[in-house]
């Protein structure tokens, strides 16, 4: 989400700013800390392991549990982290802090601050369906929510989960049946573990060593996924396999394999492509 006017939005609580945007990020005056800050700052309480939403060089983080193999991950084994349960209250410089479920990711939070009775809500990215791996959305009561949009326009109709996988699993038996390989692509963390488990006991599934290396965090955080290979692709491949229809497809045979793509099935050849689509 891309912040507009950010010197402008502030909420007034008893005449007093209880959050600002700084050139730092997201930032609550009264308990000194900083939300998804995308700046080094002391302390940065994160609500979900997104890059967009979690940076290297902050000098301590503070997340859900399951967040922290995440950005142990993604940012470095050695970075000063405290995780933290759902609906778990502390006291930051007397503010109230808890974090609750959002729905998006494994560890994905929204983080509620409360200061002299008054309640302010920070979302996070944030999913209202149940997608059999993340914790559900919690609505939590406040006086201000500060909501990510990123798919808030109405022409965003998402099927429902049930029937998206269904649709998967069909595509990749017609495959089977055709004696074709299903290629996937989608985000390393979030969607490509959703379409795993959607096309779980199908076919073999390999999966490109970025999503195998989350994949890991995800066992570290007691989250269980469906048996997978890591693959590692070298060299130049022949094109071959059959890409999910709901993924613009660009041939690349140079750089494919940057992309993090996996594959169901037992031939391991693959299209290069990239832009994920597969719901909010």
């Amino acid at each position: 989400m891309r912040y507009q006017n950010k010197t402008s939005l502030h909420i007034v609580i008893n005449n007093m700013q209880l959050i600002e945007f700084r050139p730092e990020g997201i930032y609550c005056s009264v308990g000194r800390f900083y939300i998804d800050p995308w700046r080094p700052v002391e302390l940065a309480l994160i609500t979900h392991g997104h890059a967009d939403h979690a940076r290297a060089g902050m000098t301590k983080y503070l997340c859900h549990h399951y967040t922290v193999p995440i950005l142990q991950s993604r940012i470095g084994a050695d970075i000063r982290i405290q995780g933290v349960e759902y609906g778990e209250s502390m006291t930051i410089n007397n503010v109230h802090v808890s974090f609750h479920p959002a729905g998006h990711i494994i560890g994905s939070a929204q983080i509620r601050m409360e200061y002299k009775g008054k309640v302010v809500v920070v979302s996070g990215d944030y999913k209202l369906q149940e997608d059999g791996l993340s914790t559900p959305f919690e609505l939590v009561r406040c006086h201000e929510f500060v909501s990510e949009s990123t798919f808030g326009l109405p022409i965003y109709q998402w099927d429902t989960v049930t029937r998206q996988n269904r649709a998967l699993a069909e595509w990749v038996t017609l495959n089977k049946s055709n004696k074709r390989t299903s290629v996937f692509v989608g985000y390393s963390l979030g969607k490509a573990q959703r379409i795993m488990k959607a096309v779980d006991g199908l076919a073999q599934i390999h999966v490109h060593n970025s999503i195998d290396k989350l994949n890991r965090a995800y066992s570290k955080a007691g989250v269980a996924l469906p048996d997978h290979q890591p693959k590692v692709f070298a060299g130049t491949p022949q094109i071959s396999g059959h890409v999910h229809p709901g993924v613009r497809v660009k041939l690349s045979v140079n750089k494919w394999h940057h992309f993090p793509a996996f594959l169901v099935g037992d031939d391991h050849l693959i299209f290069t492509c990239f832009f994920p689509l597969y719901g909010a």
